[in-house]
């Protein structure tokens, strides 16, 4: 007898293959965007002061600028978000740079001129802002302790970073994500408008967890901020659609203290250097915690 010699079996097989397609092609496909990674320009060469060196994280060769400062004042890591590179977040440094402090920005892994291919958006990103750290200690500019700040995926990087360094002397997020789960299922309302409860959506994180190698119930700034022990700036991009008020507020709200939230009205994302009160929020928030 031939295979789908009837209608009811040729029926039966293509709902199996769509719904295959549907289960698992779908959710994979939307993996490969959730774990890859972008690089818009080709690497610089460093600026006058900046040193380029490099270092290794998860078995991949990450790039590191580093310029030295008054070592009475902690160093500064500035750590770019997704799709990004250092070379983006130079201004940011020059602003601790020029109150004194020793200044460093990293590629993370799959960005800029670093190792890579794929991404966790934050989770393992977070060994790479570790291994900055070491090699920051490593080369002596941090013997007064590091202010880690962070933009997107970097905040939470730098929010994962930070759990049990004793010489981490604040945090400074601008639009972190709350978790991971959170984030993708925001994230697929807002560009695909898919419900949350699809169930698309946890596969495709299955998908991604196996691709990337890294647990996304790990990725959790919000548990993170519990945990982290120095003073905390969390900035709200006031056009921010993407990681909102709401979404930040939720961080804040687990952090221990000292905390501070601050809301950059008028900006897109990741755009808040581009407020007029940058700066003295900034310089304000490290002087009250004694940096």
């Amino acid at each position: 007898m031939r295979l789908f010699a009837t209608r009811r079996a040729r029926v039966t097989a293509r709902i199996g293959l769509y719904g295959g397609a549907i289960l698992v092609g779908l959710p994979f496909a939307f993996s490969l965007v959730m774990t890859r990674t972008y690089r818009l320009s080709p690497p610089s060469s460093p600026p006058a002061g900046f040193e380029q060196v490099f270092m290794t994280s998860g078995g991949m060769r990450l790039r590191l600028w580093i310029a030295a400062g008054d070592r009475l004042h902690p160093v500064v890591l500035v750590v770019h978000g997704l799709g990004d590179s250092l070379e983006s977040y130079l201004e940011h440094a020059r602003l601790f740079q020029a109150r004194g402090h020793p200044v460093a920005l990293v590629d993370l892994r799959g960005h800029g001129g670093s190792e890579g291919s794929l991404t966790t958006l934050g989770g393992r990103e977070s060994d790479d802002v570790r291994a900055a750290m070491a090699e920051l200690r490593r080369r002596g500019h941090a013997e007064t302790g590091f202010v880690l700040e962070g933009h997107s995926m970097g905040a939470v990087a730098v929010l994962l970073a930070a759990v049990g360094q004793d010489d981490v002397r604040a945090v400074i997020v601008e639009a972190p994500f709350d978790t991971y789960r959170d984030s993708v299922r925001h994230h697929a309302w807002l560009i695909y408008r898919l419900p949350g409860s699809t169930p698309i959506i946890p596969l495709a994180i299955r998908f991604a967890e196996w691709r990337a190698g890294f647990d996304a119930d790990e990725v959790d700034a919000v548990a993170a901020a519990a945990r982290v022990r120095a003073p905390l700036l969390a900035i709200v991009d006031g056009l921010d659609e993407r990681m909102p008020e709401a979404v930040v507020a939720r961080i804040v709200a687990a952090h221990p203290g000292p905390k501070r939230l601050w809301v950059a009205e008028g900006v897109p994302h990741v755009g808040a250097i581009f407020h007029p009160d940058y700066r003295r929020q900034l310089f304000s928030f490290l002087e009250e915690n004694g940096l």
